[in-house]
């Protein structure tokens, strides 16, 4: 069984938490979740991977057992700062995985890093129109508003289950504590995502790519573009909602795994 360690590293601002797997021997894997979750939700995958890869799940900036910004201007920000964290933990090149937000901030880490990032996966892209776009902000930027009758607690258990987080009662809970953790910066973080020019970005990555979704992942109507924008890129299919490291680790593993692997030789 691969034993996963939690620990501290600095940045610029502040400290970032992060959870490890594997040998330092191996290639590495750095993992960025979705918001508003943490690393946890890689904690499957990386209990399957760390058999084979150095694997770092770290929690984004206002995230998790992360430091809390005061604000979140755009996703050059956390990817700069997450950047750092990484450089610190001793990495000098690794493979990057990055599910929802996180594959958002993933796209803009090439052109900022000389560290060399040799792959790029991204589960659930976030290709929007600007029609949806539109659509997407009514739901995914209002804050979870705090009040002395606790009616936000029940607002947040609801939205759990709005974007499938209701699969066990043990990951919606979790997902609850991490939610409301991050309750500020949960609508900084989307509202940066929406202000993103995530296909220009997108079609001028130079690293492979792999792009992974499952068929009831609110994000499911932009895989197919994403794999029209870039036809060189290898897709892989999987299943568990939004939730997919949660809900069908061996799957995402197995695709990861194979992806790197190739380029690994």
């Amino acid at each position: 069984m691969t034993t996963i360690r939690k620990g501290y590293v600095d940045c610029s601002e502040g400290q970032i938490h992060y959870r490890e797997a594997g040998s330092p021997e191996n290639p590495t894997v750095c993992f960025l979740h979705q918001t508003a979750s943490t690393g946890a939700m890689f904690e499957k995958v990386l209990a399957i991977l760390g058999a084979d890869y150095h694997c770092f799940a770290l929690d984004t900036p206002g995230f998790g057992q992360s430091f809390q910004p005061a604000a979140i201007p755009d996703l050059q920000y956390p990817a700069r700062l997450l950047l750092e964290a990484i450089e610190a933990l001793g990495v000098s090149e690794f493979h990057l995985c990055g599910h929802h937000t996180g594959g958002c901030i993933a796209v803009e880490m090439p052109a900022i890093t000389p560290i060399s990032i040799k792959s790029l996966s991204i589960i659930g892209p976030v290709l929007v129109t600007e029609e949806q776009r539109q659509e997407y902000m009514k739901t995914f930027v209002k804050p979870f508003e705090t009040e002395e009758s606790g009616e936000f607690l029940m607002t947040a258990w609801n939205y759990l289950a709005l974007i499938g987080a209701a699969e066990t009662l043990e990951l919606r809970v979790r997902e609850m504590h991490d939610h409301l953790i991050a309750n500020k910066t949960m609508p900084m973080a989307f509202s940066a995502v929406w202000r993103q020019d995530f296909e220009a970005v997108y079609r001028g990555l130079e690293t492979p790519l792999l792009v992974m979704c499952s068929e009831d992942d609110v994000l499911w109507p932009l895989f197919e573009r994403a794999l029209e924008v870039r036809p060189d890129a290898e897709s892989a299919v999987v299943k568990g909602g939004d939730f997919q490291p949660d809900n069908d680790p061996q799957s995402v593993a197995e695709a990861l795994g194979r992806f790197i692997s190739k380029i690994e030789g």
